[in-house]
């Protein structure tokens, strides 16, 4: 029998250089979007903030009309969703796109550098108008009509390369999750966000379908966009840290698919016992409690791939991030079926838990997968290593704590809220006693918000230093701990691959 290992070698390097040159292809385009997203960051957590103090404390910085809590609030939403989440989440697609079909992106990289200018251009001027009276009252897409025609052409010149890659890969592990997931945001967002806009701005007298399908739209971008993102992203990360395949490619297939044929038909449960269709807030009803299936399997999935290895999520900061992301993930799933159930939807119903709901899916599942993936790409394409282990750990603990505590008491809030609005024996009091019985948890939002600021005000100094090159000059990469196994090659000098 030959003995292989002298082919080994030229094959590892070879991988190596094809690797470095896919990255080097999608440097620009990446990095501009993750930078620019991690600035909306910044200003999204400052307006939510500032719409959490104003929310208990209305006089607080005067009496200007752009810094009243009907204007915050949307704002803040916005410059979370469309400034950072699409831009976050259009960087990592690119990047996990080339790597897992194993191409270089030869065209369209220079007008990739436009849309993405224009879409910061157009998201500024968006949440310029709604802070200065434009607000269209649609949730989510409250900046005004003609900006979603260059949002979307925006990202279809990022989706439209994506999908051709996908369509050309040739990979010997046949299925492939992460990519799967990644295809379908590409798709699937194009069509909630054209058939909502063109429902809501072009059809006149939609009446309160109009409300429905606003309703529709956002859950679908929730669990048609950011949560295929999310999952693909940890899909992809969690075995290329453990060194393990994933456990269960029949459980990976089922959760996708599940979540592909159930993920549209939510939204119109939110208006449970108003006047819409029985049957359509059934079926929204019925699709958000069955969701617990596809949430619970990938859980399942991501746990067994990570057993035995779980020591890795205290030195990795990919990992630590994709691991807790995923853990937010099936609570965020739970939420949804509490909101969605009709034993206890009437409860949350229009309740400061819907907040909750939001902020646990795009921030807390969404975004610290995606802060994991930025700790694992950028020092590929900037060639330096991040600086501060304590800029990390201060990033994670900060965001892990003031997200858990906006989630917490907005759930909570959102119950005695509803206990509120529902008790027969307060029928005759006035709305004002609901308010100042949830301003408790309104100001403890307040100090979550203030602690997630904190946070991202070092993220974003510490991304910047590193787009900038400024990194720590190492072959090995910036651990969390001190990891003493030095066999494995994703925490050692092999971690570039």
């Amino acid at each position: 029998m030959q003995n292989p290992s002298p082919n080994v070698e030229p094959d590892l390097q070879a991988d190596t250089l094809r690797r470095a040159a896919i990255d080097r292809s999608v440097k620009g385009p990446v990095l501009f979007l993750l930078t620019n997203g991690a600035f909306w960051l910044m200003a999204s957590t400052v307006l939510g903030l500032l719409a959490a103090i104003k929310s208990f404390a209305p006089d607080f910085l005067g009496h200007a009309s752009f810094l009243t809590y009907g204007r915050l609030q949307p704002a803040h939403i916005n410059a979370l969703v469309y400034g950072w989440g699409f831009q976050a989440a259009l960087g990592v697609m690119l990047w996990l796109m080339a790597r897992r079909s194993g191409q270089e992106l030869r065209t369209g990289k220079s007008l990739m550098m436009v849309a993405a200018f224009f879409w910061n251009i157009t998201v500024t001027i968006g949440i310029g108008c709604i802070l200065f009276g434009g607000n269209t009252s649609l949730e989510w897409l409250e900046m005004p009509a003609f900006t979603w025609p260059v949002l979307l052409f925006c990202f279809m010149v990022f989706a439209w390369p994506m999908v051709s890659m996908f369509a050309r890969s040739h990979r010997p592990e046949g299925f492939m999750i992460s990519s799967w997931y990644l295809f379908g945001a590409c798709l699937w967002f194009p069509w909630l966000f054209s058939t909502a806009n063109i429902c809501l701005h072009w059809l006149p007298s939609l009446g309160v379908i109009g409300a429905g399908i606003n309703a529709w739209y956002v859950h679908g971008v929730i669990l048609l966009f950011f949560v295929p993102v999310g999952v693909g992203a940890a899909y992809y990360f969690i075995p290329k840290i453990t060194g393990q395949p994933i456990a269960s490619a029949q459980l990976a297939k089922t959760g996708f698919w599940l979540l592909a044929i159930l993920g549209g038909w939510t939204g119109m449960q939110r208006f449970m016992g108003g006047p819409l269709p029985a049957w359509m807030v059934a079926i929204g009803a019925m699709t958000g409690v069955l969701l617990l299936i596809p949430v619970l399997v990938v859980g399942l999935n991501h746990h067994l791939t990570t057993l035995g290895k779980h020591n890795l999520v205290a030195v990795s900061p990919t990992l630590r991030f994709v691991f807790v992301g995923s853990i937010f993930y099936p609570i965020a799933g739970i939420i949804l079926a509490l909101i969605s159930s009709f034993w206890t939807g009437f409860t949350f119903q229009f309740t400061h838990a819907w907040y909750g709901y939001q902020i646990i899916a795009v921030y807390g599942f969404f975004s610290m997968v995606a802060f994991g993936a930025i700790y694992y790409i950028v020092p590929r394409l900037s060639g330096c290593e991040w600086l501060s282990v304590r800029l990390i750990r201060n990033h994670f603990w900060f965001s892990v704590y003031g997200i858990g505590i906006v989630v917490v008491t907005s759930v909570v809030a959102g119950l005695q809220q509803g206990g509120d609005l529902t008790a027969p024996e307060r029928w005759d009091q006035s709305w004002i006693s609901v308010v100042l019985n949830a301003r408790p948890y309104l100001i403890a939002r307040a100090v979550a918000w203030a602690m997630i600021t904190w946070s991202n005000v070092w993220f974003l100094l510490h991304l910047m230093l590193m787009v900038a090159g400024l990194g720590r000059r190492s072959s090995a990469p910036t651990l969390l701990e001190r990891h003493d196994d030095h066999s494995d090659p994703h925490l050692t000098h092999g971690a570039k691959a």
